[in-house]
């Protein structure tokens, strides 16, 4: 099962550098936080959502810097980089420390979405120069809220991942201030309170007024 490779990793990872070791990191560590929720909104004035790019983290190392490259040089607000599907089977160390070559060759803020169910991997994460983060109450049920706060806590942009009116429900109580609405958009948005950042996916681009509404960010597949 994915979540039990997730522990089986999670548990390499704290024994080689533990959660005191990794917090000490931060006195040298070089990245600050580029990514705010006044950047991922879109302008009142503005009738275009922001893209942002979702990467492939599984492609062969070459093809990835190749669609890096090709992402550096697009007009993307930030790339999205989502690990959840690599622990299908036991992820390597290599794979995680692919953050760390994202940071230092692209100058776009980094979204990442990834398993998220400790506090360790929030650290991680900002060690690694990651600016922003989905967090999927599914996962997390009661200890999202604290995850969230801990994230801010830091630094980095929480952005709830919500799949029906029970995720909707925890964001809310969690104090969310940016959603990534993955299904039933049109019916899910009619609940959202006024105020919120919010994103979701578009199979089919280009970015139009159309697709755009009430929406600040839309994810496309790069």
């Amino acid at each position: 099962m994915s979540i039990e490779n997730l522990k089986v990793l999670l548990a390499l990872k704290k024994q080689i550098r533990p959660f005191e070791l990794l917090g000490r990191s931060l006195a040298y560590n070089p990245y600050l936080p580029r990514l705010n929720l006044e950047q991922l909104s879109r302008p009142k004035n503005s009738p275009l959502a922001h893209a942002l790019l979702a990467l492939d983290v599984r492609l062969d190392l070459e093809v990835f810097l190749e669609n890096l490259q090709t992402a550096q040089e697009s007009h993307a607000l930030a790339l999205l980089l989502d690990f959840t599907p690599i622990y299908a089977k036991e992820p390597s160390l290599e794979m995680l420390d692919l953050l760390g070559y994202v940071r230092r060759l692209c100058s776009k803020p980094l979204i990442l979405k990834d398993m998220m169910v400790d506090r360790y991997q929030i650290l991680e994460a900002l060690v690694y120069g990651v600016d922003a983060l989905v967090l999927d109450p599914s996962l997390l049920q009661k200890d999202l809220k604290d995850m969230a706060a801990y994230a801010m806590h830091l630094g980095l942009l929480v952005i709830i991942q919500v799949a029906n009116t029970a995720d909707l429900k925890n964001a809310i109580l969690a104090r969310a201030r940016a959603l990534y609405i993955v299904q039933d958009f049109e019916e899910m948005l009619k609940l959202v309170p006024q105020g919120l950042v919010i994103l979701k996916d578009l199979k089919t681009p280009p970015i139009t007024p159309t697709n755009s509404y009430g929406v600040d960010a839309l994810v496309l597949s790069g």
